[in-house]
């Protein structure tokens, strides 16, 4: 309860200053195809292909690869080591302007606390981001000098609610979470926050290797004084070998 206080506290802020600054609002479309592959009763691999479009589909957003590694304990206790490959592409007046990558390593926590009629989800991440560093040669033109390395923590606090068991392997569940993007700059102590995103939506477990999950995703991102509202209809589809 503690961490969640926390949190509500930190969207408050967030919000509080979303309310006096200026903000744009985008329409986007993300989805993503999650490959797992199970290897033994502890250890797993999943790599994320995550496709996102903007402007209604009209833009690419962003391409994300992410590649990782998971290692689960018996009570519910899972860690995970992994990579994402960014590329954030210019699509508007407010956007970067010009396209760059991102590569950023990461190590992962999820807690899942397990009840009789719901799941809830503490998921912890430490991310060593590695992006491109946009310089201005002149007026109005630009181009990538470098890279500047920069440190995100992310906490995501999430709730499953089974609404309808079909059989052991087909269920339809509720979920909503919500996730708060902690800036470190290069350090360890955060300086501000910096993205927090909303989600509410469904989950079709339709057998034992294929779930689907589809909701409205709400994004605000700082930039600079500068804030984006993000409208997002996501969907996600899930295979396990």
């Amino acid at each position: 309860m503690m961490r969640f206080f926390i949190l509500f506290s930190f969207l408050c802020f967030g919000i509080t200053n979303a309310a006096g600054q200026n903000t744009s609002t985008r329409y986007s479309s993300w989805n993503t195809f999650d490959v797992s592959k199970k290897i033994n009763q502890n250890w797993s691999i999943n790599t994320e292909f995550n496709l996102r479009r903007t402007q209604f589909l009209k833009d690419w957003e962003q391409l994300v690869i992410r590649p990782f590694v998971h290692y689960k304990f018996e009570n519910d206790l899972d860690i995970a080591f992994g990579y994402s490959y960014i590329r954030n592409y210019k699509h508007d007046g407010n956007s970067l302007p010009l396209d760059i990558i991102e590569h950023n390593v990461f190590q992962q926590l999820t807690l899942t606390h397990r009840f009789s009629n719901f799941i809830l989800d503490h998921r912890l991440r430490f991310e060593v981001r590695h992006i491109d560093n946009i310089t201005e040669l002149f007026n109005g033109v630009y181009d990538v000098d470098g890279a500047r390395i920069r440190n995100r923590f992310r906490y995501k606090f999430q709730v499953r609610i089974p609404l309808r068991i079909y059989s052991d392997n087909r269920v339809l569940s509720a979920v909503l979470y919500d996730e708060a993007f902690l800036n470190l700059e290069t350090g360890l102590r955060p300086k501000k926050l910096d993205q927090n995103w909303m989600f509410v939506g469904l989950i079709f477990r339709v057998s034992k290797q294929v779930k689907v999950r589809s909701g409205y995703h709400d994004i605000y991102a700082k930039r600079e004084d500068l804030f984006i509202n993000n409208r997002v209809w996501e969907t996600t589809l899930t295979y396990t070998f």
